[in-house]
C-alpha cells in the first residue's frame, strides 16, 4: 500500500514539475520570478502547511508515545555528516567542493518535497515524523551546515541564535503549542488554512520545475561525484536507515518515513546559501537540480525495495 501510494505521489510530483518546466519554457515563468515564488513558498505556504498539518493530525500523546523520534534524528545526521565526509575524501574532491559535496547530501529538502511527500504517504505519522525531525535538521543546518557552506578563505562569522527563527520552526514552535493546548481550530480558520495547504504542494513542485529549466547544469552534471552521491545517499543509505529502523523496532510507518525522509534530494536553499558564503554557488546548484531530477526514480526504487 505504502508503494503504491509513493509511486501515485511521485508521478504527480513529476506532472507538476514538469508543468513548472513547461511554464519556464513557454515564457508564462519568468526566471527572475522564481527568487520571489520561492520566498512566497518558504515564508508562508509551507509554514502553514506544517502548522494546519500538526494541529490537525498531531497530539500529544503521540509525541509522547515516539520521542525516540529525537534521537533518531540526531543518529540520522550523524551518519550522514560521516558518511558524506569519507564520500569526499575518498573521491579527493578539490576546495571548497568537498565541503559543498558534503552540505549538498547532508541536507535534504524537507519542505518542498519531504512534509507533501511524507504526509501524502503516510497521513499523521509523516506529519509527526517531519516535525519532530525538522527541530534537528534546522539546529544542523544553521550551525554545521553553514560552517560546511562557507569557503575556506573567508572570516566564518560568528553563530546568530537568530538564525534558527526560520518560519518552518515558528510554525512548528506554534503548532505545538495549539496541540498542547487541546484547543480545536475554529471552522473558519480550518478552511483558510485548510485551503492555503491543499496550494502549497503544487506550488513546490511548479517551482523546483522552474528551478530545472532556468539553471543550466553546466560541468557539474559531468562530475561523477554528484552520482555516487546520489546513489549513496539517495539509494544506499535511505535501505540501511529504514533496515536500522526496523531492527530497534519502530513501527512500518515510521520505518517508511525515516527511509524517504532520508532519501529526500538536495534542500532547496543549499545553493543560495553556498553562493553567500563562497564560490560554489553554481556547484551546489548543479548538484541541486540533479537530484531533483533523480529523486523521481530513486525514492521510487527506496518505497520498491523497503515496502
Amino acid at each position: 500500500m505504502a508503494f503504491q501510494v509513493t509511486i501515485e505521489t511521485m508521478i504527480v510530483f513529476f506532472a507538476l514539475l514538469a508543468l513548472g518546466f513547461f511554464a519556464g519554457k513557454r515564457g508564462i515563468i519568468k526566471g527572475d520570478y522564481l527568487g520571489q515564488m520561492g520566498n512566497m513558498i518558504t515564508k508562508i505556504f509551507l509554514p502553514v502547511l506544517i502548522f494546519y498539518s500538526t494541529t490537525t493530525t498531531v497530539t500529544m500523546d503521540l509525541m509522547k508515545e515516539n520521542i525516540i523520534l529525537f534521537p533518531l534524528s540526531i543518529a540520522v545526521y550523524a551518519v550522514l555528516a560521516v558518511v558524506t565526509l569519507a564520500l569526499a575524501k575518498i573521491m579527493h574532491l578539490e576546495h571548497d567542493k568537498d565541503r559543498i559535496f558534503q552540505f549538498a547530501f547532508i541536507f535534504g529538502n524537507t519542505g518542498f518535497v519531504g512534509f507533501p511527500l511524507l504526509s501524502a504517504v503516510f497521513p499523521g505519522t509523516g506529519v509527526l515524523f517531519m516535525c519532530m525531525f525538522t527541530v534537528i535538521d534546522q539546529i544542523v543546518f544553521w550551525t554545521y551546515g553553514i560552517w560546511l557552506s562557507t569557503a575556506r578563505d573567508r572570516q566564518a562569522a560568528g553563530f546568530n541564535p537568530k538564525m534558527l527563527l526560520s518560519p518552518n520552526i515558528i510554525a512548528i514552535v506554534l503548532a505545538l503549542l495549539y496541540v498542547a493546548s487541546g484547543l480545536p481550530l475554529p471552522d473558519i480558520l480550518d478552511n483558510i488554512l485548510g485551503t492555503i495547504t491543499k496550494a502549497t504542494t503544487p506550488l513546490c513542485m511548479i517551482f523546483l520545475g522552474g528551478m530545472v529549466c532556468f539553471n543550466k547544469l553546466g560541468s557539474t552534471i559531468k562530475r561523477p561525484e554528484v552520482y555516487v552521491g546520489i546513489v549513496v545517499k539517495m539509494v544506499l543509505l535511505p535501505l540501511a536507515a529504514g533496515f536500522a529502523a526496523a531492527a530497534i523496532g519502530l513501527s512500518p510507518e515510521l520505518v517508511g518515513c525515516t527511509a524517504l525522509y532520508v532519501a529526500l534530494p538536495v534542500m532547496t536553499v543549499v545553493p543560495m546559501i553556498s553562493a553567500q558564503n563562497g564560490n560554489e554557488g553554481p556547484y551546489a546548484t548543479g548538484i541541486a537540480v540533479v537530484t531533483f531530477v533523480a529523486c523521481v526514480l530513486t525514492i521510487p526504487l527506496v518505497a520498491f525495495l523497503l515496502f
